[in-house]
C-alpha cells in the first residue's frame, strides 16, 4: 500500500500491517502487554530483557546482560534496553535494509509500557519515533487527581469524592463529612500502580498505618467505599475517533493472588458478566474520555476502569490509564479481536503516516455484540510472602493441562492462543530458577478459558485447583549470608528490583 492510500477498511488495516517495511520495537521487561503483534505486523520486534520463552520466541531479543546495571525502574531496564550495543548494532542493521525499500513511513517505531524523557532523547539519536503521546503529557494525565478532571469534563462520574491535602485522621473525618463520603473511605494518591497506593480506612487505626504515605502526598483522592465490582476496557484515541474494545471483569486484592488488598490480580472476558446496559454505558463513557484526551492533546491507546455500585447500579470512573497495560494481551488476543484486528493496530494507524478513514462505530458495535462471545481470563501469580527467597524451580511457558492435582505441559510455545481448548491453560513464566523472589513479584501469567471468581469474589474451584497447582510449580530456598549482604547493599541504594530484574512489569489496570 502506497504512502498515498487511504485506509477505508478492516481489511485494509490487515493488508497494511501485514505488508509493511517499517520495524516496529516493543521495548520492555517482557512482552507480556503486547503479545502476538508479530503475528499482526510484519516487521515487529520485542526487544527484552527477561527470558519468558528460553529463547524459543524469534520475536524477542534479548541482548547480553554482561555488565547489568541495578535497576531502580522499568524505565531505567528500557533504557538499558535501548542503550545496549546489541540492540543499538540491530537497529542500525534493520534501518539499513528497509530505508532502501518505498516505505510507507520515513522512521522506525518505538514502543514502551513506560518511558521518559531520558528514553525520548535516546530514540531520538537513534532516528526512532515514539509512537506515543510525549512523556510529560502521559504523566500528567497518569494522575489520579487530574484523571478525575478529565472524567468530570467528559461527563464521566467518578465515585463520590474529595480532592484533598490531608496531615491528620482529624483532617480526613472533616473532609468527609463535609462532602457525605461517610464512615468508610477509599483514600488514594495521585501516582501508584498494583493496589500498593490505594488505602481502605474506617477508623483511626487503619489511618496510622498508612499515615505518612498519605500526609506526604500534596492532594489525594479521597471517596466514598461502596460495594461494588470493578471493571477494565480499553479504547484507542484517533482523529476518526475512539475505537473501544470488550469490557471486562477484574479481580482485585485476592491473597492467593496478590499481598494488596486493593491489588490488581486478573481478568475475565465472557457474556454473563454485565448486563447489555453496563456495556453500552462503559462504551459511551470510553467514547467520552477518549474524545476529550484527544481534545487535550493526548493520541493513542488508554485503559480505563470502571466500577459498579452493586447497592444503586450506578457507573462510576475508577481510574484512566493512558497507556498500554495489564489488559492488552486480553484485549488484543481476544477472540474478538482475532475476527477482526487487534485494537493496538489503530493505535499504531494513529502515529502512521498513511491517511485512514475508518468510522469507530462498526467496530465498537461489533464489540457491544461480539466482544465477550467466548470466555477467557488471566491471572496475575505474585509472590505472596514478605521474606525474600531464592527461586530453585519454575515452570516453562507453554500449554499445559492439569491433571488432577498437577499441572501437565503439553507444548512449550510462545503463541497463547495455542491453548484454546476450555481444559487449557497458557503459562506465561516471567521470574525463573536462581532469581530473587520478593513480596509482590509478579511469577507467572495465567491464561484460561473459564471462569476464574465467583459471584462472592472468589476464586472458582477450578481457579483454586489451578493456582494450588501453580504454586506446586515454584519451589524456593533461603538465602545464603552471602546473597543477604548482597541484597542488602544492593536495597540500600537502590530497588530490590535490580536483584531480580522482573518487578512489575504488568502495569496496574485497577
Amino acid at each position: 500500500m502506497s504512502v498515498n492510500a487511504k485506509i477505508r477498511s478492516i481489511d485494509d488495516v490487515k493488508n497494511y500491517f501485514a505488508t509493511l517495511d517499517t520495524p516496529h520495537y516493543f521495548i520492555s521487561s517482557t512482552n507480556f502487554n503486547l503479545m502476538n503483534l508479530e503475528q499482526w505486523v510484519k516487521h515487529w520486534t520485542n526487544i527484552n530483557f527477561i527470558d519468558c520463552y528460553d529463547k524459543s520466541n524469534d520475536s524477542v531479543m534479548l541482548p547480553s546482560k554482561v555488565g547489568t546495571p541495578v535497576f531502580d525502574s522499568i524505565e531505567s531496564v528500557n533504557d538499558f534496553l535501548l542503550g545496549h550495543k546489541d540492540v543499538v548494532s540491530q537497529i542500525e542493521k534493520d534501518k539499513s535494509n528497509w530505508q532502501a525499500l518505498e516505505t510507507q513511513d520515513p522512521q522506525a517505531k518505538a514502543l514502551f509500557l513506560f518511558f521518559d524523557r531520558t528514553l525520548e532523547e535516546t530514540c531520538r539519536s537513534l532516528d526512532l519515533q515514539v509512537c506515543l503521546p510525549p512523556n510529560h503529557l502521559v504523566k500528567k494525565i497518569d494522575n489520579k487527581i487530574t484523571t478525575t478532571e478529565i472524567g468530570n469534563q467528559a461527563g464521566v462520574a467518578s465515585v463520590p469524592n474529595a480532592l484533598e491535602k490531608v496531615s491528620s485522621y482529624e483532617m480526613l473525618r472533616a473532609i468527609a463529612d463535609e462532602h457525605q463520603l461517610g464512615e468508610r473511605l477509599v483514600v488514594q494518591s495521585a501516582y501508584g500502580d498494583s493496589g500498593k497506593t490505594t488505602y481502605f480506612i474506617s477508623n483511626e487505626s487503619e489511618y496510622e498505618k498508612v499515615a505518612e504515605e498519605i500526609e506526604s502526598e500534596e492532594q489525594v483522592k479521597i471517596m466514598k467505599q461502596i460495594r461494588c465490582a470493578g471493571t477494565a476496557i480499553e479504547a484507542c484515541a484517533t482523529r476518526a475517533g475512539t475505537f473501544v474494545g470488550p469490557l471486562m471483569t477484574e479481580l482485585v486484592g485476592l491473597s492467593a493472588l496478590t499481598p494488596y488488598q486493593g491489588g490488581w490480580c486478573g481478568n475475565e472476558l465472557y457474556q454473563e458478566a454485565f448486563s447489555d446496559s453496563i456495556r453500552h454505558q462503559a462504551q459511551q463513557m470510553t467514547e467520552n474520555l477518549g474524545n476529550t484526551l484527544y481534545e487535550r492533546g493526548y493520541k493513542g491507546y488508554f485503559e480505563v476502569d470502571y466500577l459498579i455500585d452493586l447497592d444503586t447500579g450506578d457507573l462510576y470512573l475508577g481510574e484512566l490509564n493512558p497507556r498500554i497495560t495489564g489488559i492488552s494481551a486480553m484485549t488484543n488476543m481476544s477472540d474478538f479481536c482475532y475476527k477482526t484486528v487487534p485494537l493496538f493496530l489503530f493505535h499504531l494507524l494513529e502515529y502512521s503516516d498513511i491517511a485512514f478513514d475508518i468510522n469507530p462505530s462498526e467496530y465498537n458495535q461489533l464489540a457491544l455484540k461480539e466482544g465477550a462471545i467466548s470466555t477467557s481470563g488471566q491471572v496475575i501469580f505474585k509472590y505472596t510472602h514478605s521474606g525474600l527467597k531464592i527461586i530453585t524451580a519454575a515452570p516453562e511457558s507453554g500449554v499445559y493441562k492439569l491433571v488432577g492435582d498437577e499441572l501437565t505441559l503439553m507444548a512449550k510455545h510462545h503463541d497463547r492462543r495455542q491453548a484454546l481448548a476450555e481444559d487449557e491453560v497458557f503459562i506465561m513464566r516471567i521470574m525463573g530458577s536462581a532469581e530473587y523472589a520478593y513480596k509482590g513479584a509478579d511469577l507467572a501469567i495465567v491464561f484460561t478459558h473459564f471462569r476464574l471468581q465467583s459471584a462472592e469474589k472468589e476464586l472458582t474451584g477450578s481457579a483454586a485447583k489451578l493456582i494450588d497447582a501453580l504454586q506446586a510449580r515454584f519451589t524456593y530456598r533461603e538465602l545464603t549470608e552471602e546473597e543477604e549482604i548482597l541484597v542488602e547493599r544492593y536495597n540500600s541504594s537502590s530497588s530490590l528490583k535490580g536483584a531480580s530484574y522482573a518487578d512489575s512489569d504488568i502495569e496496574d489496570a485497577s
